[in-house]
């Protein structure tokens, strides 16, 4: 009966020894977990694109490289579509937000993880044991002890139920291992902010394709009906004997043309549709009537120290790299701590006995514990070591990103100038054009030339119409581009 006291007695102590060493182990993983889950890699500037197909418009190139996926969730379409409706419709139901609202949850959850290491851990245990024991197997042979006569002992029942209860009182590495939770929360919250102005800003460049597209019809229309009306006017000629049979064959010839470029121009029209359907999260197929057009304003521009300074405080990408710097060097302190000592008050309360009714007394432990590290094979250094290299990659990437956000917006501003000319310059261009064009119209019906001239300034007016539909899509995916590299692509209107 005494042996089993003692083992009764030992077992709890036991349970709080092992108890104190896996929260300590506990605390070390956290620290890896929140790491693992909340450092991602930071691209300078990260820019999305509605389909898998390189988004240009009109020649320039987006800001990015990366690809947009589409909605995860689908909504009834409007019957109206502005650009701020497309946009508040993708942010909705595009996956690329919907995952990043998971990721900061997942963050969120990490930091629960780590808390708990520094709140009271509380459990219960009861059991009722049947128990033999062999006391040869313990050294105690028959006679060698005065009173052991046998080495079998039992069977004897013995009953245990208890709450337990184990309170961190300083342990440095949980601590920065929570504060560096908290900073891994602040840097999923930017990245969902990032995701947003990526799936803005890729929203409004299908919403610029598909009006582009849309103007590009609508030039194409009027092509084929130029087209038709010369058409008629070289047969018209003709039959008064004043053209030639080829100056009709050319005409109609210019007339077959002008259709394939407008059903080439349709096919165009509709894949941009579908595009921003699957961005936005509506029925692929479903009608939309885009109500924002096209148009020129020739905004003054920004100051570029000013502009590159706003962009530096609020752009998504520099503060996501300032917080996961921030974040690394709390799980490097974190490591560090972890061979300082740490103290922590551990206690239990319950009954034992032979049963639960039988000599079943209340029992209680009370003690403050302190966990000295003195040597783990050099565990703990290697991981310094492995922080402290994370960290310094951080600051160089966040050098990095710094240096490509003050290039975008110079690059930014730079095209946006270059487009404005641009437009100026087709805008001119068309009405020359047009102006060819009516002048080679009138010689032809005065019987003075042959409509090759017709042909080469109906030729020119196409082209100068599709110039200034690029021109303008090129002008207004360039403010969307300085929007962009602002970091205010969210709030972006034409």
């Amino acid at each position: 009966m005494g042996q089993g006291e003692v083992r009764k007695r030992n077992r709890p102590r036991l349970l709080f020894v092992f108890s104190g060493f896996f929260f300590c182990c506990l605390s070390s993983n956290l620290s890896l977990e929140a790491q693992t889950l909340t450092q991602r890699p930071v691209s300078p500037r990260p820019t999305t694109q509605p389909s898998s197909q390189s988004t240009t418009v009109g020649g320039l190139p987006t800001s990015g490289q990366q690809t947009l996926p589409g909605a995860a969730r689908i909504s009834a379409p409007p019957a109206q579509l502005t650009l701020a409706a497309a946009i508040d419709l993708a942010l909705a139901n595009n996956l690329a937000t919907l995952l990043a609202q998971e990721q900061k949850r997942a963050a969120a959850g990490v930091t629960e993880q780590a808390r708990s290491a520094l709140l009271p851990n509380v459990s219960g245990a009861a059991y009722q044991a049947s128990i033999t024991l062999n006391l040869a197997a313990l050294g105690f042979q028959p006679g060698t002890f005065p009173g052991i006569s046998q080495t079998f002992i039992g069977p004897f029942n013995n009953f245990d139920a208890r709450a337990s209860l184990v309170q961190k009182v300083f342990d440095l590495a949980a601590i920065r291992n929570y504060q560096s939770g908290h900073a891994g929360e602040r840097v999923a919250e930017y990245q969902e902010r990032l995701a947003r102005e990526q799936v803005s800003e890729a929203t409004a460049l299908t919403y610029l394709e598909t009006l582009r597209s849309d103007r590009a019809v609508a030039a194409a229309e009027a092509n084929v009906e130029l087209a038709s009306t010369l058409f008629k006017l070289a047969q018209d000629q003709h039959n008064a004997g004043v053209a030639t049979g080829v100056d009709v064959t050319r005409a109609e010839t210019r007339l077959a043309q002008e259709r394939v470029g407008l059903a080439q121009a349709r096919t165009a029209s509709e894949e941009a549709r579908l595009n921003l359907q699957r961005v936005i999260g509506v029925p692929l197929g479903s009608p939309l009537v885009l109500t924002d057009p096209l148009r020129f304003v020739d905004e003054p521009l920004p100051a570029t120290d000013a502009a590159v300074a706003q962009a530096l405080a609020v752009r998504n990408e520099v503060l996501i790299s300032t917080e996961q710097v921030k974040m690394l060097d709390l799980e490097r302190k974190s490591v560090r701590g972890e061979l300082l000592p740490s103290l922590e008050f551990v206690a239990d309360y319950g009954v034992s006995g032979i049963t639960p009714t039988n000599l079943a007394l209340p029992t209680r432990r009370v003690a403050i514990q302190l966990n000295v590290p003195i040597f783990n094979g050099g565990l703990t250094q290697g991981r310094l070591a492995v922080a402290t290299s994370r960290e310094h990659q951080a600051e160089l990437e966040l050098s990095s990103i710094r240096g490509q956000v003050e290039e975008d917006v110079r690059l930014a501003l730079s095209g946006l100038r270059t487009t404005v000319e641009r437009v100026r310059a087709a805008d001119e261009a068309l009405r020359l054009a047009q102006r060819e064009l009516e002048m080679a119209r009138d010689r032809f019906a005065a019987g003075v030339g042959d409509n090759l001239e017709v042909v080469t300034a109906q030729t020119s007016l196409a082209n100068a119409r599709a110039a200034q539909v690029e021109a303008l899509a090129v002008y207004n995916a360039a403010r969307l581009n300085l929007a962009a590299a602002l970091g205010r692509a969210e709030a972006f209107r034409w």
